[in-house]
């Protein structure tokens, strides 16, 4: 594959997905709504307190998105395309299936930021067409 591409892309998308993750580690329980699921209310009865908790899986969900940053702009500055174009990918189908998450367990009021996901899935799919396409 050709090494033309401008690195901004793949720079600009990477620091999106570490903003992420530092959103969700720094503030578990708004990601929640950022999302599109429910704050999770079984411990809040046995807590006593209003509200629900942020599941310790908020932090897993945090670190994947700085993972998946740090990879996109760690393996563009190594100039490896291919790479990129294939974790490009990958993130795709991570957005799809984070969207069918929300899909069925965000309820009624949160099941529209599925598309959320979605958009960002294909906007992903376009990116490594474009790419795989010179």
């Amino acid at each position: 594959m050709a090494t033309f591409f401008s690195p901004w892309p793949s720079h600009v998308l990477g620091t999106a997905c570490i903003g992420r993750g530092l959103m969700g580690i720094l503030s578990p329980r708004n990601e929640y709504g950022h999302v599109g699921l429910p704050l999770e209310s079984h411990a809040a009865a046995a807590a006593g307190s209003r509200g629900g908790f942020a599941s310790p899986l908020m932090y897993f969900k945090g670190i994947r998105e700085i993972t998946f940053g740090l990879t996109l702009v760690a393996l563009q500055w190594q100039g490896n395309e291919d790479a990129v174009t294939t974790v490009a990918a990958v993130l795709s189908l991570a957005r799809f299936g984070d969207g069918l998450v929300v899909w069925l367990n965000g309820g009624d009021e949160l099941r529209w930021k599925a598309l959320g996901h979605w958009i960002t899935s294909a906007g992903f799919v376009g990116w490594v067409i474009w790419r795989r396409s010179y």
